[in-house]
Parts: C-alpha cells; sequence; structure tokens
C-alpha cells in the first residue's frame, strides 16, 4: 500500500471495511500497545484529548491553517480551531470510535460541510469534494495489555477531487501522521502512569 494509495484490487481483499465509509483511495493506519488492566479507559481519554496541549501537534496545526490566516489576514479564532471537535461522531462502544468528515480537506479553510449525524454523512458524497473517517478501536490483546488503534480512510467521487486530494495527502501525510502518533502515545502514558501507580 503505497504511500496509503488503495486501489479498487487492494479494497476488493480488504478486512474489516468501515461499514461507514465502505468505498476508500486512501488510508493511514497507527498503533500503539498501552500496559492497562483498564482497557474501558482508553476511549474517553481519546475523546478528551484535546490537541492543543501538545506543543508539536499545536505547531503542525498552526502551519496548516497558516494559509487560511494569510487569506483572511486575521487570527483563526478558538471556533475555528481545527480538532476532533471538527468531526461528526457517528459511532460510540467501549472498544471502538468513528466519526466523520466532509468537505474539500486541501482547501485553506478545509471547505467543510455541516452534518449532523451518521445518516447525513453517509449521504453520497457531492462532486468535487471528499468523504473522511477517523476510526479508533481497541484490541484487548491480554488481562494486562490493549492495542490501541487509528486509522484514517478517505473517499472520493470522482477524479478531479481524486487528483487534489492525492496531491495534498501527499504534503500533508507526514504531518498527519506524527499527530496521530503522539495522540497515541499521549494516552498510553496516561494510561501506564496510573497504572504503574496502582502496581506500587
Amino acid at each position: 500500500m503505497s504511500l496509503g494509495f488503495v486501489s479498487k484490487k487492494m479494497l476488493t481483499n480488504w478486512s474489516d471495511v468501515p461499514p461507514y465509509l465502505p468505498d476508500f483511495q486512501f488510508h493511514e493506519k497507527h498503533s500503539a500497545v498501552i500496559q492497562t488492566t483498564s482497557p474501558e479507559k482508553i476511549m474517553p481519554l481519546i475523546k478528551a484529548f484535546d490537541l492543543e496541549q501538545d506543543a508539536v501537534i499545536r505547531a503542525l496545526m498552526s502551519i496548516r491553517q497558516l494559509p487560511r490566516k494569510l487569506q483572511r489576514k486575521a487570527p483563526v479564532s478558538q471556533d475555528d480551531q481545527f480538532g476532533l471537535q471538527t468531526f461528526t461522531l457517528l459511532h460510540a462502544s467501549a472498544l471502538e470510535l468513528c466519526y466523520g468528515l466532509r468537505g474539500e480537506f486541501w482547501r485553506a479553510d478545509f471547505g467543510l460541510e455541516k452534518i449532523s449525524d451518521a445518516e447525513e454523512y453517509q449521504q453520497p458524497a457531492r462532486p468535487g469534494a471528499a468523504k473522511l473517517l477517523l476510526r479508533y478501536q481497541v484490541n484487548i490483546i491480554n488481562g494486562s495489555q490493549s492495542e490501541l488503534i487509528t486509522e484514517t480512510f478517505i473517499h472520493c467521487p470522482d477524479k478531479a477531487s481524486h487528483f487534489k486530494m492525492a496531491a495534498y495527502w501527499l504534503a500533508i501525510r507526514a504531518g498527519s501522521g506524527l499527530i496521530r502518533r503522539r495522540t497515541l502515545s499521549a494516552v498510553k502514558r496516561e494510561l501506564e502512569k496510573y497504572s504503574d501507580k496502582a502496581t506500587r
């Protein structure tokens, strides 16, 4: 799967295709093994995680929003900040979270569409735009270990959106991957910190 591009042939043999976005052309996956006896605490930490609390993530997000700042010639307000609160929650359980986003992500302002729920998210993507699914899953390995997995899936309905998304994907993939890995690391540190205290 070179650079996260997904062909139709690869998709045919894909395991664990997300039901909210069964057709996609881009995919990214990261994971971390967490030493914890309380896997039920993982998803609440993901939901509460604030990207702004991490200096590296904050810097990367600031760089991504620079074109918008230059266009508007004004600071990006708190309401304009891009983060998990920008997404629509599609599904939540003890072991899985799914978030959806629709828009033209390559634009300076992301070209986001307002969606209220999973049903609205699953409507066909409009021409020239794209759909993104962010999925977190917990895989319980044993009584003291769990694997936290984060995946990003993106669907483009036509050649125009696919071309623009491909160029954007190549530009932001390294930074996006770093944000995902640092998020996983932060959750891992938080849980293992409490696990260490409990065993002392």
